[in-house]
């Protein structure tokens, strides 16, 4: 079962860009950071423990700011994107699904996502 979960992490791990900047348009961030585990679209993937972020109230209510302490923390089975993921890459998921979902909160700087993001050495990084 563990395989399971491990897996998709380690495809997202291996299929990163290295040596330079993604684009942070924001739909190819999601695709290529969040698609994998949470699925495209308002349904959550088959046999996936992972929610579906777009149609999600729990995004809409709680905004920007709850979308990146996700994606930053190790929250439940939620494995943090602190290893692997810029400030700007941070704040522009969280603002595009906050908004997606219709957050009426204000938008996230990634200097915003800077202060959410753990202190160095309590973010796993990928092996």
């Amino acid at each position: 079962m563990k395989a399971r979960r491990i897996l998709p992490l380690l495809a997202l791990v291996l299929l990163m860009p290295r040596g330079g900047a993604r684009a942070v348009e924001p739909a190819a961030l999601y695709a290529e950071l969040c698609a994998g585990c949470h699925g495209e679209g308002t349904t959550r993937l088959s046999g996936s423990p992972y929610p579906a972020l777009f149609g999600n109230p729990q995004v809409a209510a709680a905004g920007p700011i709850y979308v990146a302490l996700k994606a930053l923390q190790r929250t439940g089975n939620m494995y943090p994107l602190c290893a692997l993921a810029s400030d700007e890459e941070i704040a522009t998921l969280a603002n595009y699904l906050a908004a997606a979902n219709g957050s009426q909160s204000p938008p996230l700087s990634p200097a915003g996502a800077a202060a959410l993001r753990p202190a160095v050495g309590d973010c796993p990084v990928p092996h």
